[in-house]
C-alpha cells in the first residue's frame, strides 16, 4: 500500500484519472493545483506549489499535464524548493497523449524527455497506413535505435512484406524478438557497403519502397575513423540508391541529419554528399521518388545527451555539459520514425524533409533542471566543445526556401546545389574510390573532405 501523500499538477483527464488510481492503489491524493480549473479539491495555482506543500505535508508531486510546452514544465520544477519532494511527470509520448486514460505505472522519474518535451508533433497514420498496406519494404539500418523504431510501426501497417536489413547481429537478434509472431518480416544480416549482398537482396525481395536509415551517426567517433565513415555513409548510400533506381523501386527515404548543413564533422559531410548523390541519381531516376528528411537530435537514441545523462545519474557522477551556450534541437524517437513514413507519403520528387522543432534547447538549462529535480547534490562539469562539433545546429542552407506541405508541422526544402553539387559529387566518388581501397590515411581523408568544400575540423 503507498502511503505517501501526493498532489496531482492538473485537473484535466489525466490528472483525475491518474489521482483514482492513486486511490485505488491505497495512495492518499490531498488535492490537485491547476491555473484554470477551480473546486474544493484545487489547492491552488501551479505558482502555489511551495506553499500548498508545506501546508499539507506532501510527499510526492505528480504532474499530469502531458500537453504542456517545456517551459512551463522546466519552470515549474525549478520552482519546487522542498528538496525532500519526490517528482515524477507523466511523460509526453504520442502513446500518452492519445490515451483515454492514465495511471501510475505512465509516471516516469524526471529525465531529459520531460524537460525537454514540447507536444509530440501527430502525424498522419491512416494515411502512412493507407500507403504502406501491402507493399514490399526494405528498411536499411534496422536495428537501430531509429529504424528498429522505424520497423515496429511499419509492421503495424500490413506490408506485404518488410524486410530488415543490418549487419549487427546482436542489434536484429533483439529485433527477431520483438516482432516475434509477425510472419511478413524478414530478417536479414547484410551490411550495405557489400554490393554483392544487397543486390541479392533487391533481387531476391523486389522492394517497391526503401528507408535507408543505416549510417555511421557519432560525430567524436567519426572524427576519428573518417575513412570508414566515407565507406559506410558514402559508399553504403551510394550502394542502396543505384540500387533502388536500377531495380525500379517506387519511392526511397534517405534519412539525414540537420549535421548535414554547413557542416563542420566527418559524419555531417558524409551525410550531406548522401543527400547530393541522392540529387543527382534522381535527376536520372524519373521511375524512382526520392526524398530525404533531416533530423535534430533525437533523444531517444543510441549515444544521445538522455541516455548520458541518466548514466552519470545512476553513477552519481557529474553531469557533463560541453559548452554553456551550446544549444540543440531535440525530437522523439516516435516523432522521427513517423516523420520518415510520412516523408514517403507526401513527398514529391527530390524533397528534403524538416519537422517542426520548436525553439533549440541549450544543454545546460536542461542539466540545471535535471540536477534540480533529480539530485541537488549533483555537480554540472563544463568539458568543452569536442572536435567537429557546433554551438548550434540548422535545419536549411536557404532558410527562405522553406515551404510548408499537408502536415503543418512538416516542411520541405527546396535546396539544389547545381553545378557545385555536380562538382562535389565528382570529387566524392573520387575519394569514396580511395577509401575503399584504403589507399588513404584518415589524416589525408579528412583534408580531402576540406577539398571538397567542406570546413571540416
Amino acid at each position: 500500500m503507498d502511503s505517501r501523500r501526493v498532489l496531482v499538477v492538473g485537473r484535466g483527464a489525466a490528472g483525475q484519472a491518474l489521482a483514482q488510481d492513486l486511490r485505488g492503489r491505497g495512495g492518499t491524493v490531498v488535492g490537485f493545483l491547476d491555473d484554470r480549473a477551480t473546486g474544493d479539491d484545487v489547492l491552488g495555482t501551479l505558482g502555489s506549489v511551495n506553499s500548498v506543500v508545506a501546508e499539507h505535508s506532501v510527499d510526492a508531486v505528480y504532474f499530469a499535464i502531458p500537453s504542456v510546452d517545456a517551459t512551463t514544465v522546466r519552470s515549474f520544477i525549478n520552482t519546487i524548493d522542498a528538496s525532500h519532494v519526490e517528482i515524477a511527470i507523466i511523460p509526453r509520448t504520442y502513446q500518452i497523449l492519445t490515451k483515454e486514460t492514465v495511471d501510475i505505472d505512465d509516471l516516469t522519474d524526471v529525465d531529459v524527455l520531460d524537460l525537454v518535451g514540447r507536444q509530440p508533433v501527430k502525424h498522419d497514420l491512416v494515411s502512412s497506413t493507407e500507403f504502406i498496406r501491402g507493399k514490399r519494404i526494405l528498411v536499411t539500418g534496422a536495428a537501430g535505435s531509429i529504424g528498429s523504431r522505424l520497423v515496429t510501426q511499419l509492421a503495424a501497417m500490413s506490408p506485404e512484406l518488410l524486410v530488415c536489413v543490418d549487419w549487427w547481429e546482436n542489434g536484429m537478434f533483439f529485433l527477431g524478438q520483438q516482432l516475434e509472431g509477425v510472419d511478413r518480416v524478414r530478417l536479414r544480416v547484410a551490411d550495405v557497403k557489400n554490393s554483392v549482398l544487397m543486390e541479392q537482396l533487391f533481387d531476391e525481395y523486389r522492394p517497391q519502397v526503401v528507408f535507408h536509415a543505416a549510417a555511421y551517426k557519432h560525430v567524436p567517433l567519426m572524427q576519428n575513423n573518417p575513412v570508414e565513415a566515407i565507406n559506410n555513409n558514402v559508399g553504403g548510400t551510394l550502394n542502396v540508391l543505384n540500387l533502388s533506381a536500377r531495380h525500379g523501386v517506387e519511392n526511397v527515404v534517405y534519412v539525414s541529419t540537420d549535421k548535414a548543413v554547413n557542416p563542420v564533422n566527418v559524419m555531417g559531410a558524409t551525410k550531406r554528399i548522401g543527400e547530393l548523390l541522392m540529387e543527382s541519381i534522381a535527376s536520372e531516376s524519373p521511375h524512382t521518388r526520392f526524398n530525404a528528411v533531416r533530423f535534430g537530435n533525437v533523444i531517444q537514441s543510441n549515444g544521445s545527451v538522455m541516455q548520458i545523462f541518466r548514466g552519470q545519474i545512476a553513477r552519481k557522477a557529474p553531469l557533463t555539459v560541453t559548452h554553456a551556450d551550446v544549444t540543440r534541437f531535440f525530437m522523439t524517437i516516435d516523432e522521427a520514425s513517423q516523420l520518415i513514413i510520412q516523408s514517403a507519403v507526401i513527398g514529391r520528387e527530390n524533397e528534403i524533409f524538416v519537422l517542426d522543432m520548436g525553439e533549440p534547447v541549450k544543454i545546460l538549462d536542461l542539466a540545471r533542471s535535471l540536477v534540480r529535480a533529480v539530485n541537488p547534490s549533483l555537480k554540472i562539469e563544463i568539458t568543452g566543445l569536442r572536435p567537429g562539433e557546433k554551438m548550434y545546429e540548422e535545419l536549411s542552407y536557404e532558410p527562405d526556401k522553406v515551404e510548408r506541405t499537408a502536415n503543418s508541422k512538416i516542411f520541405t526544402l527546396r535546396e539544389r546545389g547545381g553545378a557545385e553539387s555536380t562538382k562535389t559529387v565528382a570529387g566524392a566518388l573520387e575519394l569514396l574510390k580511395r577509401a575503399q581501397s584504403y589507399s588513404l590515411s584518415n589524416e589525408v581523408a579528412i583534408e580531402s573532405l576540406r577539398g571538397l568544400g567542406f570546413a571540416v575540423q
